[in-house]
């Protein structure tokens, strides 16, 4: 069962999703024994998905699916005429009048609401978020996160989010993991751990774990990109993606434990962390001392201190007025 050949076809059919629960077992198993193991998993995975492209994420389709389906099931039920029992006709009767109240909330705008579950933190505030298919989501403080209510009414497993999350992705052979951002990049996913920043500055997917492909929507058409563990990819305001490695793979989502990493991380870049995360507004007295960059890792929940450990270790001063933090040079 260990040559290539044997493995490439026991692959392929995992992916269709005809393998036996044995299998499967086996499978998980074979792909967590090494990192070579891995990489030829992703790189059957990718094979397959070219030749059979899921990426659908049209909710018009899947509202399609449903109606073709509740008609079918409809028909099937009329065809019997009056040999049906009270109990399956008042049976009907709900159905029809829970199919009717459904399309009549389409068309009252409201559909989203019903269908559509959203999840907010506030400054400072973090929550984990089990979503319906066993993936795991930690978002960060001052984000949202929107994700189908209900799996009937998406054809793949797809999120939105404006904010910070990291995400611990369910393996579905048949059903792509999609997160869409704010500024019309999506991440596309089958089963992985990685992390996406997007907030109004830019935005950014660091992979930990598997392979993730980024979507990137033009008007000239869209742009792909393929990540492996260890990188990360930074979309700027003017659109530009750019691929590096991460010095330190294990610090991805580090802020889950609210630890923060900084690699020659400038002071302004802090101060929008703070900004972010806690809500307060941040000031930089002097050009000179925003360019300063810190290196290192600690651990802080709470705002003030965050900022006093950077200013400390910056050797500049720090002013707090309410909301409001300055950073100055020393007097």
């Amino acid at each position: 069962m260990h040559d290539k050949d044997t493995i490439k076809e026991l692959l392929l059919n995992y992916f269709k999703g005809s393998v036996s629960v044995i299998q499967k077992k086996w499978i998980d198993d074979w792909v967590n024994e090494s990192l070579e193991n891995e990489e030829v998993f992703y790189s059957y995975l990718e094979e397959w998905e070219r030749k059979n492209p899921q990426y659908l994420t049209d909710t018009e389709q899947a509202l399609v699916t449903f109606r073709n389906k509740s008609e079918s099931g409809i028909s099937q039920k009329i065809g019997s005429g009056s040999s049906l029992k009270p109990q399956k006709r008042r049976a009907l009767k709900l159905f029809l009048v829970a199919s009717l109240t459904l399309f009549g909330l389409l068309f009252l705008g409201t559909f989203d609401k019903v269908t559509v579950k959203t999840y907010n933190t506030g400054y400072g505030e973090m929550i984990t978020i089990t979503l319906y298919d066993g993936t795991i989501v930690h978002l960060n403080a001052n984000s949202e996160l929107k994700t189908p209510r209900f799996a009937l009414f998406s054809n793949s497993r797809k999120v939105e989010l404006l904010g910070e999350a990291s995400f611990n992705v369910t393996h579905d052979p048949i059903n792509k993991f999609i997160v869409h951002t704010m500024n019309g990049l999506d991440v596309i996913v089958h089963g992985t751990e990685f992390t996406v920043y997007n907030r109004r500055h830019n935005t950014e997917v660091q992979l930990k774990s598997g392979k993730v492909e980024l979507i990137k929507h033009n008007a000239n058409g869209d742009e792909s990109v393929l990540m492996k563990p260890g990188e990360k990819v930074r979309m700027e305001i003017d659109g530009v993606l750019q691929k590096e490695k991460v010095k330190a793979p294990e610090d991805i989502a580090s802020w889950t434990q609210y630890r923060y990493v900084f690699d020659q991380t400038s002071l302004i870049e802090i101060a929008r962390i703070i900004s972010d995360n806690y809500g307060v507004e941040v000031e930089i007295s002097g050009d000179s001392i925003g360019k300063r960059t810190l290196s290192g890792s600690f651990r802080s929940e709470d705002a003030k201190e965050f900022a006093e450990a950077v200013a400390q270790v910056l050797g500049i001063s720090l002013v707090i007025e309410k909301k409001r933090f300055r950073f100055a040079k020393m007097d």
